[in-house]
């Protein structure tokens, strides 16, 4: 019978998705003097003792069979600092490592925080400029179908996603040299006597697991190589910091650096909490909504003590009119109905919060993050949006202006031979503006430049040449930098 009645009330419908991990709670006399070591494995994380433990890598990384990384075994071991932060409490400001970090890249919501950033500052890319009056418009588009050979910005898209998910990116330039020779361990000097020309093959982006740190200095803060790897280990072959790039956006402390392999902090690492709380937002919110209504049948439950069938029976019978169109009968002495619900008002508001703390960690738009435009009157994200390309060109500026700008002398000692100083680059704005913008920004130059010619200021040609300069112009291509301006034909001329 008890077998019946559990088939009775088992649901027809699929198991509930997995939930968030709770954290365990504690009691309170536990509070006073707690095995941190303990409980830190328990909740799926590293005992807070490690906090500062050097990152160990995978084995075959390293080369000549070593497992730790050099001149570091004081802060390996345990110093008195050491041991006064292993009892210090720590929450969620532990290196999680690679597989951990790796395994929380195939959610959706650290994709789009990562995806969105990458993608948006590779977007418009740059746009290569001739500094000074000489024409360097040949050796321009050389370096420029030079970037689309090497597929420079793809490769620093994936470094962006690297940075995103691990905190740390790795960009490889291959000269034509064996990756398991001693050469590589050398400096690659950027001068036409080291940088040979037609030696630059392609550029490979190294996933920071297979790669540790060889050698770096810790004796001292005042010099330049102060906790800055010489050398790093990548899967057993040495290879010099000038030949592999660095990407790290968000630095930590150096004492800090060898816990995170001397990366940086993963913006996936940064946005768990965040996460988190959303997952275990949206799953409560989808629990209370599945079973927000409840149907209470009053009954004579001693009038069944001797007949559990028939309490079946009557069960049986609810369920089977349990409609809009049927017509249950109801004991009117002894029998009752009554549905229960849930209040589910103010839900949305509480799991659209749970989401904008996503965006505020990730310091993205509403609606970039989800498509979720503004609602309610003249509501617009414009604002919002505006702030976002600032902050992509911030980045730019702080993570990829060095790499980018070493990767153009390559490509000019591997084109010519030499660095011309004459060529730099810019990032190109992310903002695109509408037709109608682009047509009242035209006017207002057109404008400009008919004030300065009645006032002297520049000639006709100069002004073709403004033109003709500007790429977003809309006669680009038909105006010619240099070429004279049309005659005029005189207004005498058209009255005979």
């Amino acid at each position: 019978m008890l077998s019946r009645l559990r088939s009775l009330f088992r649901p027809s419908i699929e198991p509930d998705p997995p939930r968030v991990r709770d954290e365990p709670r504690l009691a309170v006399s536990e509070k006073k003097k707690m095995d941190w070591g303990r409980v830190a494995p328990s909740v799926g994380e590293p005992p807070l003792r490690d906090v500062f433990k050097p990152y160990t890598p995978p084995p075959g990384v390293q080369g000549n069979g070593q497992s730790a990384l050099a001149m570091d075994s004081g802060a390996a071991t345990g110093s008195t600092l050491m041991n006064w932060i292993g009892e210090a409490i720590s929450e969620g400001v532990v290196f999680l490592g690679y597989p951990r970090l790796a395994e929380m890249a195939q959610r959706a919501e650290y994709r789009n925080m990562v995806e969105i950033l990458a993608t948006e500052s590779t977007r418009e890319w740059i746009d290569f400029q001739a500094v000074g009056k000489d024409d360097k418009g040949q050796r321009i588009d050389q370096l420029r179908n030079e970037f689309i050979r090497l597929k420079v910005r793809e490769r620093f898209r994936e470094m962006s996603e690297m940075d995103g998910y691990y905190g740390l990116g790795l960009l490889y330039v291959d000269v034509g040299q064996a990756r398991t020779s001693d050469v590589v361990s050398t400096p690659l000097l950027l001068r036409p006597e080291t940088f040979r020309r037609g030696s630059l093959r392609e550029l490979v982006a190294v996933d920071p697991i297979w790669a540790a740190p060889n050698q770096y200095s810790t004796s001292t803060p005042l010099a330049s190589d102060f906790y800055k790897p010489s050398t790093w280990w990548v899967q057993g072959a040495n290879v010099h910091h000038t030949r592999l790039l660095r990407f790290v956006s968000r630095d930590v402390p150096d004492i800090l650096k060898p816990t995170y392999n001397f990366g940086g902090l993963s913006l996936a690492q940064m946005a768990k909490p965040y996460v988190d709380n959303w997952l275990r937002t949206r799953q409560s919110v989808s629990d209370l909504i599945n079973a927000f209504s409840i149907v209470a049948l009053s009954t004579n439950m001693a009038s069944y003590q001797q007949d559990p069938e028939g309490l079946l029976a009557r069960v049986e019978a609810f369920n089977r009119f349990r409609s809009n169109r049927g017509t249950f009968l109801l004991d009117k002495d002894s029998e009752e109905i009554q549905i229960l619900n849930a209040a589910l008002a103010g839900l949305d508001k509480l799991q659209a919060q749970a989401q904008e703390q996503m965006c505020s960690v990730a310091q993205t738009p509403l609606v970039k993050f989800t498509g979720i435009t503004p609602s309610g009157l003249n509501a617009s994200s414009d604002g919002e949006i505006r702030v976002f390309y600032d902050r992509v060109h911030a980045y730019q500026e702080n993570t990829f202006r060095d790499p980018l700008t070493t990767i153009m002398h390559m490509c000019m000692l591997n084109l010519w031979g030499e660095i011309d100083p004459g060529i730099t680059f810019e990032f190109n704005t992310l903002w695109q503006a509408t037709d109608e913008e682009a047509a009242a920004i035209e006017k207002t130059k057109a404008d400009i430049d008919a004030e300065y010619i009645d006032r002297g200021v520049i000639s006709n040609s100069e002004a073709r040449d403004r033109i003709a300069a500007d790429p977003e112009s809309i006669y680009q291509g038909v105006v010619e930098r240099g070429s004279e301006a049309p005659e005029v034909p005189d207004e005498g001329d058209n009255l005979s």
